[in-house]
């Protein structure tokens, strides 16, 4: 088969991402403030990469002997070219993505939708005209040998089965993404830069509103370490890749794997440099020395709120506060720099729950501080009881930056405001400024 893998995002001056947040995606409008802008206009230019399941699904194509093509706009005058349209779904880009599976359709194409919010959310897909592959698309066309035509027939939602191990899949074609424009993320060094998985699904309770045991499931599943490491050392020959972004959702999930990667990395004997998504809970003293010399220089640690009735009314479990502070200091005093991530507006937040927030995320003083919004979404458990109360009829609004449904305490401009001040109170204190000082002069 030719196929077109068309990943199709909305013209908007931020940065829209769709492997974030389980594969729903995030788009970074963080605020209607100066310093908000600043840093949307910063992060739209210095980051940027495809989501990793479509990537990785072009490898198992490519292995299986077909031609595959990737590309961010529908080729209109090239549609001859191809048997199957493989269209990469998720929230952010939601309605651009029915318009070209309908544009691919009325071009002749067979079309598929692939991703988790497809999974989730079919029924547009179908009437748009596509066929839905459900599940882990990767799964689906590892070894396949069959016509666009069958898998026309397949609709209109056909569920995947998992039919191999994680390691028994093909490298992601990565090369075909650098042939229009190599992954960046800038907070991470310069040069190309891409992401990778060292293991998929999420046990944790914060499943009750977070989306990404819906794209990978809740039991845990590894990767050989010396597999992960191998990929990573490829990499880094054949693309001249030099930093890495583990996609797992928490990478420190298992002691004992993520000992045995550093390990495996270490081997390499390759100075590699990457970030990862992880619980600070997991962290001491003997693991940071042991990232640190694999080459983790960022973590990103979802802290979202400080108060207790908040948390559990999210279902969120998390350390104190003075816990986190130490191993935050921990991570930076071995130079691992820490980006710190908050949620405004859950449902049982006030004012005061915010406020509090803002005033500890500026006392906390991490690398970077991320402020974002509550969003429901489709499939997990807290949309069964907000679905009714969400006030957008587009997924294209589902940013994580807009409030989406009625808040109790909050109106969408209350939330707008308080995204403002708060990255403005943090960017422009004078302690983190002169800490930010301190950060260049020592990477220079």
């Amino acid at each position: 088969m030719r196929v077109l893998v068309l990943d199709v995002y909305p013209d908007r001056p931020y940065r829209v991402c769709k492997d974030n947040n389980g594969g729903f995606g995030t788009a970074n409008d963080y605020g209607d403030g100066l310093v908000a802008r600043l840093l949307t206009w910063m992060v739209a230019r210095a980051v940027d990469f495809p989501p990793l399941h479509a990537v990785q699904t072009m490898g198992e194509l490519r292995a299986a002997g077909h031609d595959v093509e990737y590309s961010r706009t529908f080729p209109a005058g090239r549609a001859k070219d191809f048997d199957l349209c493989l269209v990469v779904s998720s929230a952010v880009a939601h309605e651009t993505e029915l318009t070209a599976v309908r544009a691919a359709r009325a071009a002749g194409l067979i079309v598929a939708a692939i991703g988790p919010f497809a999974t989730v959310v079919p029924d547009p897909y179908v009437a748009a005209g596509a066929v839905v592959l459900a599940g882990e698309p990767e799964f689906f066309f590892h070894g396949l040998n069959c016509s666009a035509a069958e898998i026309g027939a397949l609709g209109p939602v056909h569920d995947i089965e998992a039919r191999v191990d994680l390691d028994d899949l093909s490298y992601p074609a990565w090369d075909l993404v650098f042939r229009t424009s190599a992954p960046k993320m800038g907070f991470l060094g310069g040069g190309a830069s891409i992401p990778i998985a060292s293991a998929r699904g999420c046990p944790y309770s914060c499943a009750h509103y977070c989306t990404y045991p819906l794209q990978q499931g809740r039991k845990l599943r590894r990767r050989d370490p010396a597999k992960v490491a191998a990929e990573m050392a490829h990499w880094w020959h054949t693309l001249d890749v030099r930093t890495f972004l583990f996609r797992d959702p928490v990478f420190t999930a298992s002691r004992r794997h993520v000992e045995a990667l550093c390990d495996a990395i270490i081997a390499t004997g390759l100075p590699v440099r990457f970030g990862a998504e992880l619980h600070l809970k997991d962290l001491d003293e003997a693991l940071v020395e042991r990232l640190y010399r694999a080459g983790l220089r960022m973590v990103y640690a979802g802290i979202e709120s400080v108060t207790p009735a908040v948390l559990a009314d999210a279902a969120r479990q998390t350390i104190p506060t003075d816990a986190q502070e130490a191993t935050i200091r921990l991570l930076e005093k071995r130079g691992i720099k820490v980006k710190a991530m908050y949620i405004f507006g859950f449902p049982a937040d006030t004012r005061e729950s915010v406020e509090h927030l803002i005033d500890y995320a500026v006392a906390l003083r991490s690398a970077y501080a991320q402020f974002c919004v509550f969003t429901p979404y489709p499939g997990t458990p807290i949309w069964g009881t907000m679905a009714g109360q969400v006030t957008t009829g587009r997924f294209e609004d589902f940013t994580q930056w807009h409030l989406v449904f009625n808040h109790p305490a909050f109106s969408a401009a209350d939330i707008r405001e308080l995204l403002g001040r708060a990255y403005r109170r943090y960017y422009t204190n004078p302690f983190w400024m002169v800490k930010l000082a301190k950060m260049v002069l020592s990477a220079s």
